[in-house]
Order: structure tokens, then C-alpha cells, then sequence
């Protein structure tokens, strides 16, 4: 799970265990508190269960798993091939970086600090991950 993810969980599982506890202490009964933890225990297991899920099993949850590795290691290994447009090669770019990119440019720094613009609508560029 990403960092944000464990807040997120930490927070949950606080508001319930205190709800919980709320709960049970009101509770008159043996069996009302028990219910109330029992049932305070089961929502935990219940959201953990949901947010694993999720961080593991679905495009989006890998994705921010993924960015969050990036952001925290400075970057990913990646291959950046610049083309022009008969397809010959003109730079290959080999490192550890971050990409940007909007309609018409592509932005990294390299290892060495060095800002790279390149702009593709007069040539292909591919990115990949190593």
C-alpha cells in the first residue's frame, strides 16, 4: 500500500476502535460490548481487506503504488528513444528519471541533473521502463 494508503487506514481504524469502544462502554450488556468490538474488529479487517485489494489487483491501485515508488527512489530505470520522422535514430537517453509530458514535449532530468525538453510532433519518442 502507498503511504497515503496506511494513513488513510490508520485514521479509519482510530474512528473505529474509539467508536467501538464508545459503544461497548455504554453498553449494558456482556453481550452488547462483545457485539461492538466484535463488530468494530470485523469493519477493520473488512476495510484492510479492501484496500489490499485494491492497491494489488487493480490498474489504478498499482499505478499509485508505482508513483509513489518513483517519487520516494527518484525515479524509475527507464530507455528513452528519440526518432525522427524517417525513423532513424537520433538519442538514446538510459538512466534513472522521471517523465513529464504534455501534448507536444516530453521533460526529464537525467542522473546528472541535466533538464531534457524534447518535443515529438516531428519525430516519435518511446519510453521504456528497464
Amino acid at each position: 500500500m502507498t503511504i497515503g494508503g496506511w494513513f488513510g487506514f490508520v485514521c479509519i481504524v482510530i474512528v473505529t476502535v474509539l467508536l467501538g469502544g464508545f459503544c461497548a462502554l455504554i453498553s449494558e450488556t456482556t453481550t452488547g460490548r462483545t457485539l461492538c468490538l466484535t463488530v468494530s474488529a470485523v469493519l477493520i479487517v473488512i476495510v484492510l481487506g479492501a484496500m489490499l485489494f485494491y492497491y494489488n489487483a487493480t490498474a489504478s491501485g498499482k499505478r499509485a503504488f508505482k508513483s509513489q515508488k518513483s517519487e520516494l527512489e527518484n525515479g524509475i530505470e527507464r530507455v528513452v528513444t528519440v526518432y525522427d520522422m524517417e525513423g532513424d535514430v537520433i538519442k538514446v537517453y538510459d538512466g534513472k528519471f522521471d517523465i513529464t509530458y504534455d501534448n507536444d514535449r516530453i521533460l526529464f532530468d537525467d542522473e546528472q541533473g541535466k533538464r531534457h525538453v524534447i518535443y515529438y510532433p516531428t519525430g516519435t519518442v518511446t519510453v521504456d521502463e528497464k
